[in-house]
């Protein structure tokens, strides 16, 4: 439970920050949109459609016209009060699938810029009603047509808004030009000359309410797995974390080797799957890892040993880190090696395929003393085998720039490399490290001897290759000195 027990505290802290009693039931499940990028030539952009509606604090908006079409940009700052701010203007959460026929917000994705938007726009035939795959076909089908089905926008008003689009496909093809950036489509309301997002006009809040409440929303009386309390109402955990599967044994609590698969329930309460909710969104902003393993998410949840509400107790270096996350840091566990043992760590290995997520692995009470002794482990090895005394003399070289993330990027790009070259191979080696790298963080004993075997065994084909021949003397020592930090590991 020390995962998900984690998690839920992140949301608990997070909700304490939220006083706004217009979004208290909502503003849990808010998510943002796209991932926030601070570097200028790279982050979002926000296409803004201007509705002109006849009164937009009805329940039934009537558009007579698009005002206008303009371009902002997406939000650049971790600043708490900002972000709150964002993710209630836009009331943005994701949908609970990719065929689902609605969005919980007037907000489409049209993703990377491109060099041929107008006809990914319109698509390429007489019209873009014909065509399936343009981004004006999508739109109406996923995300206009319901608000009219549901009441919220007026008899003729989304035909309205497509032919307006259509009029404008080539002003809205110049600003979605930017292959670097991604960008969104957002649909407001045009008020005496200034842009109300979705989250400051009724309608589209009471909208979202309503898609909220059928997601979420059980039918049966529970008791809650976390809080144990009884609730007229209750969902799945995977409501919160699609791959929280019944056949993900690892990740359930409670269900070992099979035991409890056949009653197929997890029930959350709706109040602690609220929390849950919240801290999803903190760990996608604040704690969460992409670069260590190619193609891989890590999470990494931190977990205090004491109660939340002795927080402050703790030193400013560790109140800094629960608040502030990981950021932008590209040394993973260089950072979590420094932390104090006053909490510990649960890393989760996942990856997100289209619209579901695949969970590799999950391994939960890391203290961050288990993570400097590996990096003193490796730094030993690094000595020993890989350090070029005549490039790196100086004597502190190891300790101040050799770390853990040197050891797993090291382990990844050269087991990797001993694999095919198709898809199916990679993903096979993949998993495998994935498991020796998890097996690692756990302080679990690895198997050195089959780690031996797959290396010698592709000797013979290396060996034939002059190409490698070039740089085979680094590889081999790269390989002897993984094999010798896991037999260290091993001997702790």
């Amino acid at each position: 439970m020390g995962f998900i027990n984690a998690t839920y505290e992140l949301g608990n802290l997070a909700s304490s920050k939220m006083i706004d009693p217009e979004f208290a039931d909502i503003e849990s499940y808010l998510q943002l949109p796209m991932p926030i990028i601070e570097d200028e030539e790279k982050s979002g952009r926000v296409i803004r459609i201007w509705l002109n509606v006849t009164d937009n604090a009805a329940e039934c908006l009537e558009v007579k016209n698009i005002e206008k079409i303009d371009i902002s940009d997406y939000i650049k700052t971790t600043d708490r009060d900002k972000l709150n701010k964002m993710k209630k203007n836009l009331i943005y959460r994701e949908p609970t699938g990719a065929a689902t026929p609605w969005k919980f917000s007037p907000i489409y994705k049209l993703g990377k810029g491109s060099t041929t938007s107008l006809s990914d726009l319109i698509g390429t035939k007489e019209t873009w009603g014909k065509e399936s795959k343009s981004r004006f076909y999508k739109l109406y089908k996923t995300v206009l047509s319901d608000y009219e089905t549901c009441h919220f926008l007026s008899e003729g008003s989304v035909n309205l808004i497509m032919a307006k689009l259509e009029e404008n496909a080539d002003r809205l093809s110049e600003l979605w030009s930017d292959k670097k950036r991604s960008y969104i489509m957002v649909f407001g309301v045009n008020h005496n000359g200034n842009f109300l997002y979705p989250g400051e006009i009724p309608a589209f809040r009471a909208y979202f309410r309503i898609k909220l409440s059928g997601s979420i929303g059980g039918t049966t009386p529970i008791i809650c797995s976390l809080c144990h309390k009884i609730s007229q109402t209750g969902v799945n955990l995977d409501k919160v974390f699609k791959f929280a599967t019944f056949d993900k044994t690892s990740f359930l609590p409670g269900i070992k080797n099979g035991e409890g698969i056949s009653e197929k329930v997890f029930p959350i309460c709706n109040d602690c799957i609220s929390m849950l909710s919240l801290g999803r969104d903190t760990l996608d902003r604040l704690f969460l890892d992409s670069r260590t393993i190619p193609g891989v998410n890590i999470y990494v949840v931190p977990e205090l040993l004491f109660d939340q509400d002795l927080l402050h107790n703790t030193s400013s270096q560790t109140r800094d880190f629960i608040r502030n996350g990981l950021k932008t840091t590209k040394r993973l566990f260089n950072i979590l090696a420094k932390q104090e043992n006053s909490l510990v760590y649960h890393f989760l290995f996942w990856e997100k395929n289209q619209a579901q997520e695949r969970l590799h692995l999950m391994i939960e009470d890391v203290p961050p003393s288990r993570l400097k002794s590996l990096e003193k482990l490796w730094q030993e090895t690094y000595k020993t085998f890989l350090w070029n005394q005549r490039k790196n003399s100086e004597p502190n070289f190891i300790t101040s720039t050799i770390d853990l993330d040197d050891a797993l990027k090291t382990i990844f790009f050269t087991l990797i490399s001993l694999s095919g070259k198709n898809d199916s191979d990679k993903n096979v080696m993949r998993s495998q490290i994935i498991s020796i790298i998890g097996k690692l963080l756990g302080g679990e004993k690895i198997d050195v001897h089959g780690i031996k075997q797959l290396m010698v065994s592709r000797f013979t084909g290396l060996f034939a290759n002059p190409e490698w021949i070039k740089f085979g003397n680094i590889e081999l020592r790269k390989m002897i000195a993984i094999t010798e930090f896991i037999n260290k590991t091993n001997r702790r």
